[in-house]
């Protein structure tokens, strides 16, 4: 018995499941499918065999009688997917009213409610066998080898609302810099136990606005459109000037000075009551970023790009740039990779060189991300570039490695005495590469130069991942891998600004980081998968500091690091893989640990920030690949 029903219900659902193939993905446009009287909603659908359908319209079914809109597309412009059909909603209430015998009324909202709209696409069925065919050879020639039902339909449910929404249940407002945050808590449903779904919201600001040199009374209109995911949900939205007037900060608490907002609500639907508000009183009040804050506590540094932003590179014989052409010539040049860098460059670099050279902001955000480059090719191309950075690794172990002094000193001298000077040329067949991903994490020591905490006030004391990307060259000898490396990194900190009271206000400020570094490291070679290594070298800390969305103040900061640390081949412990990426031009890849130390603070000078890592365990880690 069971057989037989499961056998009837599977012959009788067959051509609805056949008909799913018809006619998929069905979406309204908006995705709520709420509307009301004057508004409109799209229906997409596609069709996976959109030759066999002779028409598509939409449906609606009420108290089981049906209505069908003079929506009606027929075969012609169907495609495989995104096609569509309208529906208004004057349309939808005429249905509702023939349907209900309802006659017609200026109150739009005897016809509220959730109703089943279809989109129905009619097929063409003479393909379909013919039981009394016996010949099978047909069945080359039919479409579709299934029988092909006479339609296929997709219900979507539409809700019609024609009430506006109550006054929002509650509003909050924090003043800011010139510009206040609005917090507003949507209406509640006639039943009280929800809340309404609110769309957009619309805000009307009262008082005297600055407007050049004079201030003026004047009302402000603002709307602010709500995400789908916060339709019943407390919305936030932050008002600014507008149209040539701006706010006016009330520091000294002036009622002059507040501004008188109204806010009101429109549903999902569309319906909106300007007399449905709800008002405040509110302010704007000065606020202090990461670099007002710092300023107002007794920060020194001046700002500004102390050297890259302010001295541009000017001609052809710059200094800095016939650096670059000698590191071009005797570097780049000799190596196959090299060669092919500078044919990109000379066949591409004229594009964005014609749009650098018109603009300030470029050219010195340019000349910041050259300062690495420019730095390698005086360590590469120069002989005193060269004896510096060996003379700045020698005193950084000198200095880190208190206990063994002499044994350390012996065995550099060992190293130099052994590595004869003509290994450190960069020949053809000498030169390798190295690119790795370094990770830490990093807090600036920017509070530890003052008497006060402006940082740790805005920014809290949350640290922060800060990874960087390097890359450089190496020059492997008979004992030594000598790797000359330039690296750029990001980090950022989000914070409050403050208000002069110490407590912390609505308005954002950020301040973004980009580390750049060169640095000189050596290694042993030997075959033996944990390498130790010595690092050292030069940085500049490219900073920025941003209030809202306008650039308050930058600058940099120079300084000096080492590293020591612990390399570990990962070769040693997967020799296939190794193989396979020797094969590509990897010939090691390395995780590392290292400990850093570092001062970043324009060499000590006196007015600078202090960027160091204020982390007492400067651990980095990452892995490099070496090729």
């Amino acid at each position: 018995m069971i057989k037989k029903i499961a056998f009837y219900l599977l012959f009788m659902c067959t051509p609805l499941l056949f008909a799913e193939s018809y006619l998929t993905n069905v979406e309204t446009e908006p995705g709520h499918a709420n509307l009301n009287y004057g508004g409109s909603l799209k229906f997409y659908y596609d069709l996976p065999k959109p030759s066999l359908v002779k028409k598509a319209y939409l449906q609606i079914d009420i108290d089981g009688a049906s209505s069908t809109f003079d929506t009606t597309v027929t075969e012609s412009g169907f495609l495989t997917i995104d096609n569509s059909l309208a529906l208004s909603g004057e349309e939808l209430y005429k249905a509702i009213l023939n349907l209900r015998d309802i006659e017609n009324s200026d109150d739009k909202s005897l016809a509220d409610g959730t109703y089943n709209v279809r989109v129905r696409v009619e097929l063409d069925t003479s393909s379909n066998k013919n039981n009394d065919d016996d010949d099978e050879n047909d069945d080359s020639d039919n479409e579709d080898p299934a029988t092909i039902p006479e339609y296929a339909e997709k219900t979507v449910h539409v809700v019609f609302d024609n009430k506006p929404p109550k006054a929002p249940s509650a509003i909050e407002v924090e003043g800011g810099n010139q510009q206040m945050l609005i917090r507003v808590t949507p209406p509640s449903t006639e039943d009280g136990k929800a809340k309404e779904k609110i769309g957009k919201y619309y805000a009307k600001i009262t008082g005297i606005f600055k407007s050049g040199d004079a201030e003026t009374q004047t009302t402000l209109e603002y709307e602010s459109l709500v995400d789908s995911d916060s339709y019943n949900q407390i919305w936030e939205f932050t008002v600014k000037g507008k149209d040539g007037y701006e706010f006016i900060n009330n520091d000294e608490g002036e009622n002059t000075r507040n501004y008188m907002i109204d806010v009101y609500a429109e549903d999902i639907a569309g319906n909106s009551d300007e007399k449905a508000v709800v008002a405040i009183d509110a302010s704007a009040v000065s606020t202090y970023g990461f670099w007002s804050n710092y300023k107002s506590q007794g920060g020194k540094d001046d700002g500004g790009f102390c050297f890259v932003a302010t001295a541009g590179f000017g001609s052809y014989f710059h200094p800095s740039v016939e650096l670059l052409r000698n590191f071009r010539d005797s570097v780049l040049a000799n190596f196959e990779l090299g060669k092919k860098f500078i044919a990109a460059y000379y066949k591409y670099g004229s594009y964005p060189a014609e749009i650098i050279k018109d603009s300030s902001i470029l050219r010195a955000a340019s000349r910041t991300l050259l300062m690495p480059l420019v730095i390698l090719a005086w360590f590469l191309t120069t002989f005193l570039g060269r004896i510096f950075m060996v003379s700045w690794l020698f005193s950084l172990a000198f200095f880190a490695f208190k206990s063994g002094r002499k044994s350390l000193l012996a065995l550099l001298f060992v190293i130099v005495i052994a590595v004869p000077a003509h290994e450190l040329s960069a020949k053809e067949n000498r030169i390798h590469g190295e690119a790795s991903f370094t990770n830490l994490i990093y807090y600036p020591n920017i509070d530890g130069e003052i008497n006060g905490t402006p940082f740790k006030d805005v920014a809290g004391s949350q640290l922060r991942w800060l990874p960087m990307l390097t890359f450089g060259f190496a020059v492997p000898t008979e004992y030594i891998r000598i790797s000359f490396i330039g690296g750029i990194g990001y980090t950022r900190f989000k914070g409050r600004a403050m208000r002069s009271d110490g407590t912390q206000s609505s308005d954002r400020t950020t301040m973004h980081f980009i580390p750049l570094k060169a640095e000189l490291k050596l290694r042993p070679v030997y075959n033996f998968p944990l390498y130790p290594y010595i690092a050292g070298g030069l940085d500049y800390y490219p900073w920025v500091v941003r209030d809202g969305d306008k650039t308050t103040e930058n600058g940099g900061t120079f300084g000096l690091h080492g590293t020591v640390g612990l390399m570990l081949s990962l070769n040693w412990m997967d020799p296939s893989s190794s193989k396979k990426m020797n094969e590509n031009g990897v010939v090691n890849t390395c995780l590392f640990l290292g400990y850093k130390f570092e001062k970043i603070n324009d060499f000590w000078r006196e007015k600078s920030f202090d960027l160091s890592n204020q982390m007492k365990n400067n651990f980095e880690v990452g892995i490099v690949f070496e090729f």
